[in-house]
Formats: C-alpha cells, structure tokens, sequence
C-alpha cells in the first residue's frame, strides 16, 4: 500500500480565518481616556509593546469561536439570543479602575483594566447571554468571567495597580467578527439595545 493510498479521503484541517464573540464597546469619551491611560502605563513600566488601536479596544462577553469562513447559521442563533438578553436588560454604568498583567503565558501578556464592584453589571451581563446562548444550543462559554478591557501586549508583569476609573454606559451588545491574523478592523455582525 502506498502513502497516498493511506491518506486518500483525509483533507488536511481548514484554516481557521473568522472570530465571532460578543462585546460592549466604549464610547468616544472613555476611549480616549483609555488611549491616554495607556501610554501613561506604558511608559510607567518600560512596556514596548504597541497600544490596541481605539476601534479595536472592548470587552469580551462571550466568544463563539473561530472558523473557518462566516458560520451564518450561528450568528443567526446568537443574534436571537442575543436579542432577547438586551429586551431584558437596562443600560448601566460599567467601571474599570485596575490595570494589571494577565499571567496566563510566558510571553506577550495581555495588559488589562479590569475592576470590582464597578464590573459586576458585565457579569451579570455575561451570566444572562452565556445561559441565553446555551438555550440556543451555543455552549461553550465558562463559568468563570473576568470582564475586561485589553491595553496592549507586553513581556512585561504589571502587578494590579488602582488607576483613575475608565466609566461608561453600556447601551448595546454587539455581536463582533474578527478576521484572525489580519489586523482588520472589526465588524459589527449585529447590535442590540439594552431595554429592559
């Protein structure tokens, strides 16, 4: 038997090229005070690394994964869900006043604001879309949540530190698409006004 007889039938793995996952997103005050915070840090702990660009900068809520092209079907779902979180949830006030490293790999760690009591409503809100996504046979999306809100990259540790607090209302959900590795704005698959 030859080697091409062994691996006749079997493809080799699609390229994973699409990213999909929910997100509230700053509005135009708060990113800029999160732009000048940000090169005030960097240059606080000798970080190199380069600043998330204002129209990339969020806070992930629940990820759907990556693909290998547009799943339609599942934006579908999520949308509906999604839908039906934001009919239920009102507009808050979301908080971020800690800046630290997340420790998670030994090179390029992500520098994050992240916060406390100031957060909670983000829990809450990753609570009600993840079990809303579960419903709509999207699992996936851990129990444990830390909300928030990428700076930059860096080899650098950044212990926590109090910084002044990056506020803002949360309005909407957005459903955003990422085109992996190509440093692409994001697109806004679908936005949901909270109501509730």
């Amino acid at each position: 038997m030859t080697q091409q007889t062994l691996l006749s039938g079997f493809e080799p793995e699609p390229e994973l090229t699409d990213r999909i996952f929910f997100a509230v997103l700053p509005d135009a005050g708060a990113i800029a005070r999160i732009h000048a915070l940000t090169a005030e840090l960097k240059a606080t702990h000798a970080m190199r690394g380069r600043p998330i660009a204002d129209t990339r900068l969020h806070a992930t809520l629940c990820n759907l994964g990556d693909f290998p092209g547009m799943p339609d079907s599942l934006v579908v779902r999520a949308g509906q869900a999604a839908a039906s979180v934001a009919a239920a949830t009102a507009p808050f006030t979301v908080s971020f006043d800690v800046a630290q490293t997340f420790v998670n790999r030994s090179r390029n760690r992500p520098f994050v604001l992240t916060g406390g009591d100031g957060v909670t409503g983000l829990g809450s809100l990753y609570k009600s879309l993840a079990a809303a996504l579960l419903k709509a046979g999207l699992p996936g999306n851990p129990p444990s949540y830390t909300p928030h809100v990428t700076l930059l990259y860096d080899d650098v540790t950044a212990p926590p530190q109090a910084v002044a607090p990056v506020e803002w209302t949360v309005r909407e959900l957005v459903l955003v698409h990422s085109h992996i590795g190509q440093n692409l704005p994001y697109t806004a698959l679908g936005r949901w006004s909270l109501q509730g």
